[in-house]
């Protein structure tokens, strides 16, 4: 075989190889994303339990100095044991749901009664751990609940 027959031979057996680069290329983008996304839940304050007590002391962060948030962070912890089992009675609703949905003839009231029950629980669990992150901040000195108002405002700009 002459080496012009070989060439484009070698060029279309290119086009796998470069394909599956950038698939990984992709797929690593990707999986570093999301390994980013659970490191950043899973670290500090942040990382502490249930993604709805995150969220609360998330917003926090660099608002507060360290103490400040440690004393917030203290006292939603107390509340983790609530909110987790408000999550595993929405999970439990959750699958019920998906069981009325499944049915051939599915009952739209109960479907509708069934997601009034989660948002109730939902609704439970986000006013208890916000009432305690706001407690939490009412303990906190003067000052500190002042620089959070300061960082608060330099935040709005």
């Amino acid at each position: 075989m002459s080496d012009i027959a070989l060439r484009p031979a070698l060029r279309r057996s290119r086009w796998p190889l470069f394909l599956l680069v950038a698939s990984l290329a992709v797929n690593a983008f990707f999986i570093g994303a999301t390994a980013t996304d659970f490191l950043r839940f899973r670290g500090g304050h942040a990382g502490e339990g249930p993604r709805a007590l995150r969220f609360e002391l998330r917003w926090l962060e660099g608002r507060l100095p360290r103490e400040g948030l440690d004393h917030v962070a203290a006292a939603v912890g107390a509340v983790r044991p609530s909110a987790e089992a408000h999550i595993d009675k929405m999970k439990q609703l959750r699958a019920g749901l998906a069981d009325l949905v499944a049915q051939p003839a599915p009952d739209r009231a109960a479907i509708d009664a069934r997601l009034v029950e989660i948002r109730g629980e939902l609704e439970a669990m986000q006013s208890e751990v916000q009432k305690t992150v706001v407690d939490a901040l009412l303990t906190l000195s003067p000052q500190m609940r002042a620089e959070l108002a300061e960082a608060s405002g330099a935040a709005k700009h």
